[in-house]
This record gives C-alpha cells, structure tokens and sequence, in this order.
C-alpha cells in the first residue's frame, strides 16, 4: 500500500490545489464576510497550507476578486458591448450586466458579501468597477465630463445591483431583464451620448 504524505495537499497539482483555494474562498467570504474570513481558514478548508494561498494570491483583496471570477469575465463583455460604438449602448450594458448577474451560482456569494455592509469587501469591489468598467467607458465618451459621465454609468449600475440583488426591492428584484432593458438602458445612454 502506498505511503500518505502527511503535508496537506501535496498529493494535487498546483491547478488543482488552485482550484480548491478558491472554492473554499467562495463558500467562506459567502459564509464569513469579507472581513471574518482569513487566509489561514481558507487554506485549511482547501488541506493546503497558507503559503500556497500566498503563492497563487498576492493577498486576500486579489484572492476575493479572482474567487469571485470578476477579472474574468468584465473585461470581455465590455470590450464586447463597446465594439459596436455608443449608439445603444446602454440598453446592452443593463441587458448584459443583468444576465450575468442573474447567474445566482456565481454572483450570490458576492452580493452577500454586500449584504454584510463590511468596508473590506467593497473596497476591491470598487476598484474593479472603477479600473474594468468606469475606465473603459469613459474612453468611448465624447464629452468634457467624459469622467464624470463615466463614473454615473458605473454608480447607476452599482445602484440596480444592491437594490435588485442585496436588498431585494420589489418590484425591481422581480422585475424581467427586459423590463430593466428599456427603463435602464434609455438613463445609462443618455449619461454616455448626452
């Protein structure tokens, strides 16, 4: 019979014990909170040792944005929604941003996160927002207040997924994507034609 190692998951693959931190990210910032969960808890939840967390994840900010897959996917869909220029483009952000969104698999654990109202959770939250959406928005708006017009976009895309997602407001938590289409979309395109 073939001897165990006795060091926590020495036996996987480095993609293997990857993909185990960062299941175990899901469940404990879903779970804990941003703020209750450590690195050391996530690491003995993935039987690696915390060194490894360290090794995949500069720090527990990049380990919450990579587990919560937003690096992956924003970049592509807003290069994506941008290629056909301005015109319509605010019925395609609410259109697609709310089908990802209604991906509950994927976005729960982050819209607990913003359940909890803990600051530490927001703060790579927003970065993301402000360097993959905001940015690149504001670089396709023709206007002196590009900025600005920008960073509205992202305030009212912020503002549709805590009421919709976090505290449930109805009728909006209910309300079909369609519906979000024509009321959103006509707002977001005006902040980005004028």
């Amino acid at each position: 019979m073939p001897q165990q190692n006795s060091r926590p998951g020495r036996w996987r693959t480095g993609e293997q014990s990857r993909e185990r931190i960062l299941d175990a990210a899901r469940r404990n910032f879903g779970e804990r909170g941003y703020a209750a969960t450590t690195i050391r808890a996530i690491a003995a939840e993935a039987d690696v040792d915390p060194a490894m967390v360290h090794y995949f994840f500069t720090n527990k900010a990049q380990l919450f944005a990579t587990s919560m897959q937003l690096p992956a996917i924003v970049p592509e869909l807003i290069t994506r929604l941008l290629e056909p220029g301005v015109d319509g483009l605010g019925e395609r952000i609410v259109r697609h941003f709310v089908g990802i969104w209604d991906d509950r698999d994927r976005f729960d654990p982050l819209f607990a996160l913003m359940r909890s109202a803990e600051s530490g959770a927001a703060t790579p939250f927003k970065e993301f927002i402000e360097r993959e959406i905001v940015a690149r928005i504001e670089q396709v708006i023709d206007s002196d207040d590009a900025q600005l017009r920008s960073q509205l976009v992202g305030s009212q895309l912020i503002g549709l997924a805590f009421a919709r997602y976090v505290v449930h407001l109805e009728p909006l938590a209910s309300a079909d994507p369609d519906t979000l289409v024509r009321l959103v979309g006509p707002t977001i395109q005006h902040y980005v034609s004028g």
